[in-house]
């Protein structure tokens, strides 16, 4: 009689295994085959900085990936202040956050007057001094 429980212990088991890889199977299915868009297929949402130098505010949208602040007039975002570095700091979007990274500036960058010395996430409405020239960064969503 035991042998005949082990027996259908044995095929039951073999069934359960069978259920649970079929379950995990349809499940790799499912989100293999789901039409959502993949993270790097994401549009880049729109970028705009906003600055006052000397009385002028100037302000300019992105929808680049990468933007370079800086005196030098082949940044993306001129900002005419001796304080300013020529390549001061670089914005780029990728694991679908928009980062800020101080390119060893001499005057520095700070976010909420807290100094940058490695890459950071900013988000919607923040406030980045690149030397003594705040710049304000709106983030616009993608609709």
């Amino acid at each position: 009689m035991t042998a005949v429980l082990g027996f259908v212990l044995r095929i039951l088991i073999f069934i359960a295994l069978y259920i649970f890889l079929g379950m995990a199977i349809w499940a790799i299915w499912k989100s293999v085959s789901a039409r959502e868009p993949k993270p790097g297929n994401l549009a880049i949402p729109m970028l705009t900085l906003t600055s006052e130098v000397a009385g002028a505010v100037k302000s300019a949208s992105f929808s680049s990936a990468e933007v370079l602040i800086g005196r030098d007039p082949e940044c993306d975002f001129v900002l005419e202040n001796l304080t300013v570095s020529a390549k001061h700091a670089r914005l780029s979007f990728h694991q679908n956050q928009w980062w800020y990274e101080d390119l060893r500036s001499t005057n520095g960058s700070f976010l909420e007057d807290l100094r940058i010395e490695e890459p950071v996430v900013v988000k919607n409405d923040d406030d980045v001094s690149c030397g003594d020239v705040a710049v304000r960064i709106n983030i616009r969503p993608n609709a």
